[in-house]
């Protein structure tokens, strides 16, 4: 009997098949329970491939998440490139309007210098012209001068001409009057 409880038989019977019937009812329930534990195996197989599934998609989606990161990253990193760029074609173009400026500053000093250059060359013109005419007029004076003491000369001369005349007149009378 205790033989019979060890392996999960009721005591009380007598029979070899009463035996044997329990014997195959309880195999059928371990049969039963094995089955039932294989397929609780077999769902915590399924629910483990599921949550490496699970795991690997989440792996997958951080992965995803960190390229977006990064390519959002990248992005605005060429954005700030392209500002960059356009920020040092606009420096570039103001550094030209500012040596264009500086030409045209430089063109305008040149040509007031000329201006004054030319203005100084019209001042020396009008100052030779002025001094050719006043060349001229001391010439003008210095002949005015000479036919002036020419005439005066020609005056004297003609005085003592007159002189002469009134003495050889003179002379002639007093003669008449002595013969």
């Amino acid at each position: 009997m205790i033989y019979l409880t060890a392996i999960g038989l009721i005591p009380g019977g007598s029979s070899t098949v009463n035996i044997y019937t329990q014997t195959i009812h309880r195999t059928t329930q371990s049969t039963q329970t094995l089955h039932r534990t294989t397929q609780s195996t077999q769902t915590t197989h399924r629910t483990t491939q599921s949550a490496q599934t699970i795991h690997r998609t989440t792996h997958s989606t951080q992965t995803l998440h960190r390229t977006t990161q990064s390519t959002q990253t990248i992005q605005r990193t060429t954005q700030s490139a392209q500002t960059m760029q356009r920020t040092t074609q606009s420096t570039q173009a103001i550094h030209r309007t500012t040596h264009s400026a500086q030409t045209i500053h430089r063109t305008t000093q040149s040509a007031q210098t000329i201006h004054r250059t030319t203005q100084s060359t019209q001042t020396i013109h009008r100052t030779t012209q002025s001094a050719q005419t006043i060349q001229r007029t001391t010439k003008s004076t210095q002949t005015i001068h000479r036919t002036t003491h020419s005439a005066q000369t020609i005056h004297r001369t003609t005085h003592s001409a007159q002189t002469i005349h009134r003495t050889t007149y003179s002379a002639q009378t007093i003669i008449e009057q002595h013969n």
